[in-house]
């Protein structure tokens, strides 16, 4: 009797961690790189053979702060022997920001102060042939 009574008040409060583990990933999947910060572009990616990867996103905030992270599909985990790379420069060159590794969940959020445009790049490798990505264009201007 006492442990139901704990275990309803538990519920009640939302203190049972595994409700916070589900829910938290995809509540958060778009606050990653801060507050302030608008998605304006995403690509999503497959890797050398054709599986769905994951997707590149990237964000801009009032100050001209860029934000670009890799969201990893459940196919290409980290844990299943893939790496994951991306990267991010103002167009025209300077300083690039990067990150890789074999994440589970995304790779990066890296952060660039850029005034409009940004060169974002990146790969996905592992068990299948390895894809490289890079996008450069018009419409990485914000």
């Amino acid at each position: 009797m006492k442990t139901r009574s704990m275990v309803a008040a538990v519920a009640a409060t939302g203190a049972i961690a595994g409700v916070g583990v589900a829910v938290a990933p995809a509540a958060m999947a778009d606050s990653i790189c801060g507050s302030g910060y608008t998605q304006y572009w995403s690509k999503n990616i497959n890797a050398g053979d054709g599986t769905f990867a994951g997707t590149v996103k990237l964000f801009d905030s009032p100050n001209n702060s860029k934000c670009v992270y890799f969201t990893v599909s459940s196919g290409t985990k980290g844990s299943a022997g893939w790496g994951h790379s991306i990267n991010i420069e103002p167009r025209g060159g300077g300083t690039a920001h990067h990150d890789a590794g074999n994440y589970n969940s995304y790779a990066g959020p890296l952060w660039l102060s850029a005034p409009t445009c940004v060169h974002v790049w990146g790969s996905v490798y592992g068990p299948a042939p390895d894809k490289l990505f890079s996008y450069d264009d018009n419409s990485l201007c914000h």
